[in-house]
């Protein structure tokens, strides 16, 4: 290592130490909760996450391959992360898959969820494309009709009409998204976690 910074920071794996980006910024800060995870020890490397790229689209039919694929040049980076050792290995590989020791008696690994590395935010709007705006306007609304929908399944009875025109609109939101994640616009590229001067 060639500079002095490194050896004073912490290991910021969550963006407690910078600035908290959930999802990459696809939801605002607000959204987050209660707890704050943060790691006390000292960052050995800055890394960042790079988007890998492929192709994407769904086989529509048993022998004719992927139907209007999508291809992803890839190259999306993420913000510099200062990491120790163990905050790398984990990023770079994800935890464990869920399972039991050997007594049979300790759960470990994730349970639900999904693992970072899996998911480039910037592909899951389709970022560059020119659906962006589309998919981000559409994900957008749909969060606002859920939200909405959530309140009224406490309100009076007299206003279930409302939240039947309200799952209406929810289900046209959720029907255009998942043509355009069946077209391969939106889309899960995988991540590869690179070490950064």
């Amino acid at each position: 290592m060639t500079g002095t910074g490194l050896l004073t920071e912490r290991c910021d794996p969550y963006g407690i130490e910078s600035t908290v980006k959930l999802m990459g910024g696809l939801y605002p800060e607000n959204m987050m909760g209660r707890h704050i995870w943060y790691c006390t020890e000292r960052a050995e490397a800055r890394f960042r996450y790079v988007c890998k790229g492929g192709d994407y689209g769904f086989r529509r039919q048993n022998d004719g391959g992927l139907v209007q694929a999508f291809h992803c040049d890839g190259g999306h980076q993420g913000v510099v992360m200062p990491l120790c050792r163990r905050h790398q290995r984990d990023l770079a590989v994800g935890p464990p898959k869920p399972g039991w020791s050997a007594d049979r008696k300790t759960p470990y690994g994730q349970v639900g969820g999904t693992v970072s590395h899996e998911m480039c935010p910037a592909c899951t709007v389709g970022k560059g494309s020119r659906w962006e705006g589309e998919i981000r306007g559409r994900m957008e609304n749909a969060d606002a009709l859920q939200q909405e929908l959530a309140r009224l399944q406490i309100a009076p009875a007299f206003l279930m009409p409302q939240a039947a025109r309200i799952q209406a609109m929810l289900d046209q939101e959720r029907a255009r998204l998942d043509e355009l994640h069946q077209l391969g616009v939106i889309h899960r590229c995988p991540l590869k976690l690179v070490e950064v001067s």
